[in-house]
């Protein structure tokens, strides 16, 4: 019975994904518009195989983000000037998904270690050392910019 139930849970979060989805198709669905809509069989098929704990993760992921307002106020403060209302949302993304690289590496590190439990800062130290020496092209601290 508690299978039963879990699949239902499992179906109506996928429903209410792709209705989110349909929601952000009807806002943004213009004529001069690149968008395009996702296909709500490849979504499903997505978040069909995910365990329980991975579909939660996805769902987490879809609802986060930077607010636009403090991101919009931190580039005015280092450019000196207004902001494209464009530039925010790609930063807004770019830190999006930077920050869900962070986190998947530093699972990976929490998993290298053998250890369980929340994030701790070691694993988030540790995946910044290797995302940017993986990374060309990018400012090499002699010291570790936490420790300063």
């Amino acid at each position: 019975m508690n299978e039963s139930n879990d699949e239902v849970e499992k179906e109506q979060n996928v429903k209410d994904l792709q209705s989110d989805t349909e929601s952000d198709d009807l806002n943004l669905m213009t004529d001069d518009s690149t968008y395009k809509r996702e296909d709500p069989g490849r979504l499903h098929s997505i978040t069909g195989t995910m365990s329980e704990e991975e579909l939660h993760r996805y769902e987490k992921f879809r609802g986060s983000g930077f607010p636009k307002a403090a991101i919009k106020k931190y580039i005015s403060s280092v450019i000196g000037q207004a902001v494209n209302p464009n530039f925010v949302i790609a930063v807004c993304g770019l830190a999006k998904v930077f920050v869900g690289e962070m986190i998947e590496i530093a699972k990976a590190v929490q998993e290298e270690r053998r250890e369980e439990g929340p994030l701790l800062p070691s694993h988030i130290h540790e995946a910044y050392r290797r995302l940017y020496k993986r990374i060309p092209n990018t400012k090499v601290f002699k010291k570790a910019p936490w420790n300063s």
